[in-house]
This record gives C-alpha cells, sequence and structure tokens, in this order.
C-alpha cells in the first residue's frame, strides 16, 4: 500500500501535469526512502502490517498516519507521520523526496545528441524549490527518528538500523 500518490504534487510541490512517468517516480523512489529510513527489516513489516484489512494495528497507523506522544524526557510532542494534511494540503516526507528527484531528473532533457537544457531564456534552474523540498523532508525524517526511538518497544527492528546521512542533511543550493 502506497504511503503516496500522484493528488501530493499540488501547491509547493505542484508538478503541471502529473503523468505516468511520476506515479513511476513514486513507485520507484518510496520504497527506497522508506527502506533507508526505516531499514530493510521494518520498512518490510510496515508494509506487511499496513495491508492487513480491515484495520492495521495501531503502531503502523501511527507511524503513517502520526501520533502525539511524550517524550523519554517528558516533552509532549508529536509525529505528523508518513503522510498527513494541513488544511486541505497533503504533506508526505515521502512526496517532497520524489519532488526533489522529479525536479532533479527534469533539470536536463535527452536527445539523440545527449543531455539538454531548454534553450528559452525564461527557464531558471529549479534550485530554490528542491532546496526549500528537500530540507523540509530533512525536518521530518529528524522527527520520525524522534519518534522512533521513543518507540522501540513498538519499533524494536529500528535500534540496529544504521541512518543515511544523506537525508539527515540539509542542502544549502543544489550541491553548489
Amino acid at each position: 500500500m502506497a504511503v503516496i500518490d500522484t493528488s501530493y504534487f499540488f501547491g509547493e510541490l505542484s508538478i503541471s501535469q502529473p503523468t505516468a512517468t511520476l506515479q513511476m517516480l513514486i513507485d520507484s523512489k518510496e520504497p527506497e526512502l522508506l527502506t533507508k529510513l526505516l531499514g530493510y527489516e521494518l520498512n518490510k513489516l510496515y508494509i506487511t502490517g499496513i495491508a492487513v484489512l480491515p484495520t492495521p494495528a495501531q503502531k503502523w497507523l501511527d507511524l503513517r498516519d502520526g501520533k502525539e506522544y511524550t517524550t523519554g524526557g517528558g516533552v509532549l510532542t508529536k509525529w505528523p507521520g508518513l503522510r498527513f494534511t494541513v488544511g486541505t494540503a497533503k504533506k508526505s516526507l515521502v512526496a517532497n523526496y520524489v519532488y526533489w528527484h522529479y525536479l532533479f531528473d527534469n533539470i536536463t532533457f535527452t536527445t539523440a545528441s545527449g543531455q539538454k537544457k531548454s534553450e528559452l531564456p525564461v527557464n531558471a534552474l529549479p534550485d530554490h524549490k528542491m532546496v526549500r523540498a528537500w530540507n523540509e523532508m530533512v525536518n521530518w525524517n529528524f522527527q520520525l527518528n524522534t519518534f522512533l526511538l521513543n518507540h522501540t518497544a513498538d519499533y524494536p527492528e529500528y535500534e540496529d538500523v544504521l541512518l543515511c546521512d544523506e537525508l539527515f542533511t540539509l542542502q544549502k543550493r543544489l550541491g553548489l
């Protein structure tokens, strides 16, 4: 069961014409990201657990939809979830990751003579949008890490996960 679909790509993550290419990118990048964040074992358990019908176990719903909880230090906080809404806007760290890769993949296009950028002078590099989406995802990744570390009784597989530094590193400008 996918965390997101093409309906997440509007507003700040606007893609003018969501296509089959976008869905293919979601289908490849979502499992890649979740495996990097959760580790192979926990991601596999999540995929199996969230698919249980009619109602998945609460721990899988908490991971996907968010949960208010008290940290070990006694601070009330909220994990927003792998997907959530703010008003009518759909949000997801997965959508931000896919959006970053979609823009990165579309900075240039392939021709018979190689990679090309559009020669139109009105085109601009999307790095500010990419950096904003990436950094927002990094902030949610830290929240996910904190949530999982505070719930090791529910997610013991996470204790042995090696964090992927790339997913916890803020960007300044597209590698510049």
